[in-house]
């Protein structure tokens, strides 16, 4: 990018753009963090490769007495009195000290490395929850560059990977899976990723206030204004260019003190970049802020996830499906969930629009599909329980088991623990286990599509679950933790 050796490649693999991250993220993380470490570095040749300060010196300073001057005020503090003011006599009167110049480029450094950091604490927890942002907007961009029945099947299959991912748990077992688990960590965990953002930008500003003396924002506003209006550019007591510096000499047996006049070529520099620097955190603060809110609003509120869900389907499909506004509802909270909706935010950012919308079509076909499988399998469990209990009654059994026929319905039941046993020997997957399911974390590299292995979980985890009821051997079950793509 740069042209430069081992910069550009560190820029390459360490500082670049991420696919689960907004524009704003992106202005943060990377645009900025970027622009201060390379004027950090630019500053910092000047300063300690070269030659940051000239002074001004009496006829006498012969040698190495310049060099010594130089340095000396390069290091210790230094003050600015104007042209039109006679130098103070008194050594305590000359206290406007100025030595902020030499931290310069460590304090860019530090600042491009806080604004990287919120993006640094996102990249190594959003990987610890349930969903796989990053693998996912990488298929859709695949199946961006599909076309024709090739491009419906991919969509077709990354759309159940999803909703497999968001949806497949629904009961936690313990707080802290239910945390990582709930369909919201993700959400809850970007959201204070872009806290983060902000409190960092207005830490900066406070900070750059603080380091040039309390009047920087004052000298910025005033800077522009002038500049507005065609004024001359003044030169300030901030970035001043011209400096005084005292140092005593000894000189057999006596001290001699002895002040220069200095020039340092680097403030002019540093006025124009720091004047810009100010506008540019506050133009990127405004951002920040109004982006916070708006995914605050959208992500904390079910109306505005509908809204935005609303806004990506086809209203002609939603109708054929027999959907209403209730449906709608719960197909958000419910199916797609917090996290779900931050994924399809993702793939409108970074892939397109277009794919966006037929993944969420996908996504309702999936979901009424799954709604009516679920009506029809309570009809039938209903009548399956209704036909075990008249037939215990018929037999007479309720006094030989005791309590057993009177608690059979919950024992059996949809809230119970076991399946009917006339719904098992009826089962279309009794006696047809699935022998040879992969192993999803064998096809981590994506040779098997991800629609195949969200199939498999599925059908993999119904057959242990039926034949462990039978007392067939059965594998062991699998955990239903998605793989990255």
């Amino acid at each position: 990018m740069l042209g430069i050796p081992l910069i550009s490649d560190y820029i390459h693999k360490v500082v670049k753009p991420q696919v689960v991250a907004d524009r704003v993220d992106f202005l943060n993380y990377y645009a900025t963090s970027l622009l201060l470490a390379l004027v950090a570095l630019a500053i910092s040749a000047k300063q300690y490769f070269g030659s940051p300060i000239q002074c001004w010196v009496p006829m006498e300073f012969r040698g190495g007495w310049e060099n010594y001057a130089e340095d000396y005020c390069f290091i210790q503090n230094s003050y600015y009195i104007p042209f039109t003011e006679q130098i103070p006599d008194e050594l305590h009167e000359r206290r406007d000290q100025i030595s902020y110049y030499r931290w310069v480029p460590i304090v860019l450094a530090l600042q491009a490395l806080m604004f990287f950091a919120p993006n640094y604490f996102w990249n190594i927890f959003y990987k610890e929850t349930a969903i796989q942002p990053q693998g996912i907007v990488k298929e859709a961009k695949k199946c961006s560059t599909l076309c024709g029945h090739s491009r419906d099947t991919e969509i077709r299959n990354l759309a159940e990977y999803i909703g497999d991912t968001v949806s497949v748990f629904n009961s936690p077992k313990s707080f802290r899976l239910g945390f990582a688990r709930s369909g919201r960590n993700a959400t809850m965990l970007y959201l204070l990723t872009k806290l983060f953002y902000v409190i960092n930008i207005i830490g900066q500003i406070y900070m750059l206030d603080h380091f040039f003396g309390g009047s920087y924002i004052q000298w910025g506003f005033q800077t522009l204004k002038d500049v507005i209006y065609g004024k001359e550019w003044m030169e300030s007591s901030i970035f001043p260019r011209v400096i005084m510096c005292d140092f005593q000499v000894r000189r057999l047996g006596n001290v001699q003190r002895h002040t220069v006049q200095c020039v340092i070529m680097m403030n002019m520099i540093n006025e124009k970049f720091y004047l810009f620097l100010l506008f540019w955190f506050i133009f990127i603060g405004i951002c920040t802020l109004i982006n916070f809110v708006y995914y605050l609003f959208l992500m904390c509120l079910s109306r505005a996830r509908e809204r935005l869900v609303l806004w990506n389907i086809n209203k002609h499909e939603w109708q054929l499906s027999g959907f209403h506004s209730g449906d709608m509802k719960r197909f958000v909270e419910d199916f797609l969930r917090p996290d779900g909706v931050l994924l399809l935010k993702f793939i409108s950012e970074h892939v397109d629009a277009r794919i966006s919308r037929d993944i969420v079509n996908e996504l309702i076909r999936i979901y009424a599909k799954q709604q009516n499988l679920s009506t029809e399998n309570d009809s039938k469990q209903t009548l399956n329980e209704s036909s075990d209990e008249k037939a215990l009654l018929t037999n007479g059994k309720m006094n030989k088991y005791g309590n057993f026929g009177k608690n059979i319905k919950s024992f059996y039941s949809s809230k119970g623990g076991l399946p009917i046993p006339s719904q098992i020997s009826c089962s279309p997957l009794y006696g047809t286990g699935y022998e040879s399911a992969p192993a999803l974390e064998d096809f981590v590299d994506g040779t098997l599509p991800i629609g195949q292995r969200a199939r498999a979980r599925i059908m993999q985890s119904q057959d242990q679950s039926t034949d462990n009821f039978c007392g067939s051997p059965g594998s062991q079950l699998r955990q239903n933790t998605p793989t990255e793509v």
